[in-house]
Formats: structure tokens, sequence, C-alpha cells
């Protein structure tokens, strides 16, 4: 497989055939045999958005079960309740996630305004700076921010995330997923994936599949990944995200995505990824199909907690971190825990500031 990119080539590839071409690279680098993960925690500082995605069962406007109530703005003992446990699990990534642009509510300003933070930003950043502490790597992916904002974050996050999803015209028409999102324009995503990478942050992107986007829409958005990385050298993996239904939510298609239509992708990205990026699924969606996406392509098997919710897919809990590691080793692969930053990054100064370099220096691994 060259590197021309020729989307109805791709798609016009049978599973047999993405499968055979996977093979090929595999073979040439011993280091396919390693697959991985990190052991994290989910701090979900704020749960209001600016985007009303139809799919979507994490904004504050869609009715939560019991286990994932609404956040206007997560409190400080709280914070500290879950990072407890979090050392005593050993874990070393803390995902801090929200609501884009949470302070476009007058409540979330208040709540700011109470605690005497001088915007949400910096709120975030006092919540890293604790964590570093810790000796916590913090992984940010709070939506939408501009250059600014991003550089301001630089120095107190190891890495930071932002899903493509899609750049499919037709989802943000009358009736489509993102309708009501400006926060998906697909210039915005990508402008922020581009400063991302002129910032030199490590970075995780990805593309959510079944949300009303074709199989020649999911072709063009990774090769779309590919050129920015190409371009920046800062993404460090891909997630192939599964879309799930769930109650009070809008959206319901007539029929969910398949795995043979995940595997597809998952193989395509493998062919344009070659070891240049880690492909990852989120293991708690895939369940029971492990192996098929290891022979696929996949590498990385993403942020796994011990303890917290995955709060996009809450039904959905986490596989053990042993019951992953048996199914890798039965296959052939050893699993192995990783940072949220990748080695590559670690030892290049441009990517890894001063203050997250000295943090993973004394982090254990």
């Amino acid at each position: 497989m060259n590197d021309k990119y020729d989307v109805e080539a791709l798609e016009k590839l049978s599973n047999k055939e993405i499968l055979e071409l996977v093979n090929q690279i595999t073979k040439r680098n011993s280091k396919r045999k390693i697959i991985t993960y990190s052991k994290n925690f989910t701090l979900s500082l704020s749960n209001y958005c600016q985007n009303e995605c139809s799919y979507c069962f994490y904004n504050y406007k869609i009715p939560k079960l019991n286990s994932n109530e609404n956040v206007v703005l997560i409190d400080n003992d709280h914070i500290t309740s879950i990072v407890q446990k979090a050392i005593s699990y050993n874990c070393k990534e803390a995902l801090i996630m929200s609501g884009e642009r949470p302070d476009y509510y007058p409540q979330v300003k208040k709540e700011l305004e109470k605690r005497g933070c001088d915007g949400y930003i910096n709120f975030v950043k006092d919540v890293c700076n604790y964590l570093l502490d810790l000796n916590i790597l913090p992984h940010v992916n709070i939506g939408i921010l501009e250059y600014d904002e991003l550089k301001r974050l630089k120095g107190f996050t190891a890495s930071m995330g932002l899903m493509l999803e899609s750049t499919s015209e037709k989802l943000f028409k009358k009736g489509g997923v993102h309708e009501k999102s400006p926060g998906k324009l697909p210039e915005r995503r990508i402008r922020h994936i581009e400063e991302v990478g002129k910032l030199k942050i490590p970075f995780t992107t990805g593309v959510l599949l079944g949300i009303g986007e074709s199989y020649s829409d999911r072709i063009r958005d990774l090769i779309l990944i590919k050129k920015l990385h190409k371009k920046y050298g800062h993404i460090q993996e891909v997630i192939i995200q599964n879309f799930i239904s769930k109650p009070n939510i809008a959206y319901h298609p007539k029929k969910e995505i398949s795995i043979n239509e995940m595997l597809k992708v998952v193989g395509i990205a493998k062919l344009l990824f070659k070891d240049d990026i880690s492909i990852q699924v989120p293991p708690n969606l895939i369940h029971g199909y492990e192996a098929d996406f290891l022979r696929f392509g996949v590498n990385d098997f993403g942020g796994i907690s011990p303890f917290t919710l995955d709060h996009i897919n809450p039904e959905h809990k986490w596989p053990r971190i042993e019951d992953l590691g048996r199914i890798c080793a039965e296959n052939g692969f050893d699993f192995q825990e990783r940072l949220p930053i990748y080695p590559k990054f670690i030892d290049d100064p441009e990517f890894c500031p001063k203050t997250i370099k000295k943090r993973i220096e004394e982090i254990n691994i």
C-alpha cells in the first residue's frame, strides 16, 4: 500500500483484502506485538456544553442515569475525593473533560465567580497544576479552544485531545446530528487540530462512526488526519469509536454500525497510518471482538479506569485490565501500560515542557 490517498480504491477493498495488507505491514515491525493502555481516571469538570449533538448523552440537557448526574462545575471536595482514590489505584493519567465552552452558560460563570476564579481556562489550569503536584499527568479534552488558551494550558498538560468526529456536510443540515452544534463545524475542528500542531502539543483525535456519515466520509476524514499529522507531527493516536444508542437522546439510526464495518475502518486506518500513529478503539464498546480488532491493526486500548465511568457511554463498564491482558497474550501480544504522552514525544523538549518531563521522571511505570 503506497501513500497515494485514493478514497475510491480504499473504499473498494474487502475486509479480507484489508487484512492481508495489514498483515504485510505488521510483519515488518516487531513492535506491533505490543498493545498499550493507560491506567487513568476521569474528572468531568462540567457537562454544560454549547453544542446540542443529537447523539450525545453527556450534555446536561439529557436526563441522566443515577450514576451520572449533571454538574455545573465540579467542586473541590469532589476533585480531592476522586484523586485520592486514583492514587490508591496507582493511576498515572487524569482525563480532564467537560462540555464545550461551559462558561457560555450564566450558571457556570456564576460558579466560577463565586470561587474567585478568573475564567474557565484558569480553572482548568489550576486543576491540572494540582494533579501535577501529585505526579498525575493531565490529558485535557474540553472542546474547541483558541490558540492563546491552548498556549496557556500547554505547560500544564501531558497531552490534549479533540475528536474530529466527522466532516460530513450533511450532518449539519436540518435534522442532522450536528445541526445545533457550532463547535462541530469542520473548519473549527480542523483549525483547533492545526493550532495544537503549531504549539507542538501531543494530541489525540479520531472519528465517530454511525452518526449519519458515509463510508467514503470516514476514509476522507482519516486521510485528512494523516495530512494534518504529516504537516505538524503531533498526533500520537487516532480513536475509531462506534456510536452506541442510549435512552433519552434524539438520534436513533435505523441500524447501528456493525463490527465488520468497524473493522474495515480500523484496517483502513492501519493502511494509512502504518506505525506512525497508534490506532485505538474503546475496549468497553467492542467487548467480545477484541481479538478481531487486534488482527486488523489496533495497537492501543486507550485509557482504562479501575473506578470511574465512561461518561460518554456510562452503561458500558470498562473491562478489567487483567482480562484485556489475557486476551492480548492469547493472541500473541504483550499488553503494556503507557503514559498519556507517548515515548517519542517525552524526549523532545518542544513537545514535552520541563514541567511535564520532571513529573514523568518521578512516575514509576
